[in-house]
């Protein structure tokens, strides 16, 4: 005869696998792209987890005076918020593709926006052609998610001065990844940066939990 149990406890288990996945999936999408109430979740989650990987990446950026500065995927606007309250001589742009991260960072960065010191576009980086260029541009935890990885890093290289610089930073997400994710993910980002023609590349990593953060900079 058939363990019935057994056979039950097999089912249970298939049944809650299903609907991990099915959450994953639907929390992917929003940290991809949030609205709704299920945006706000992420947002938060994204707020508290990019802190750390945030200012990290803020020693590599060293924002300085006088200079204009773009982030692409700001979220809930942390790290915007964070360089306008430490320099004032300073202009930051960003842009998400999120008109809800657009909604919480605006709120975020209230101040810096009244001052005119903060510019918020809710567009993709791909289409982003704001007629001006910067000193640096970053990234933290976005890159993955850009539907046209080399023609973004193209535009953004038009959008860089001279021996501007661009600086990526991601933390893989994915389910199973580990740090040797990591070290692939930023071969690969840096073979992608190498093909859109940046120079003088640069990769770094960070032991950031649950895993390997990895930081790959590029000039113009």
């Amino acid at each position: 005869m058939f363990d019935t149990t057994a056979i039950k406890g097999i089912s249970n288990n298939m049944n809650e696998k299903r609907v991990h996945k099915m959450i994953n999936d639907i929390m992917a999408r929003q940290f991809e792209k949030p609205k709704g109430i299920l945006g706000k979740i992420a947002g938060c989650v994204m707020f508290f987890e990019n802190r750390k990987i945030n200012r990290w990446t803020l020693q590599y950026v060293q924002p300085s005076p006088g200079e204009r500065i773009l982030e692409i995927g700001y979220g809930p606007g942390f790290a915007i918020r964070e360089i306008a309250s430490a320099n004032k001589d300073i202009t930051i742009h960003g842009v998400d593709v999120s008109a809800k991260m657009k909604e919480e960072a605006d709120k975020k960065n209230h101040d810096g926006i009244m001052k005119g010191i903060v510019l918020l576009f809710n567009v993709d980086i791909h289409d982003f052609a704001p007629g001006i260029t910067y000193n640096k541009v970053f990234s933290v935890n976005n890159y993955p998610l850009w539907k046209r990885p080399h023609e973004s890093l193209v535009n953004i290289r038009e959008l860089l001065n001279k021996d501007g610089e661009l600086t990526i930073t991601v933390q893989p997400r994915e389910e199973g990844a580990d740090d040797e994710t990591a070290r692939r993910l930023g071969v690969k980002i840096k073979e992608d940066l190498l093909m859109a023609g940046y120079n003088d590349i640069k990769v770094s990593f960070k032991k950031v939990r649950p895993v390997l953060t990895v930081c790959v900079r590029g000039r113009k």
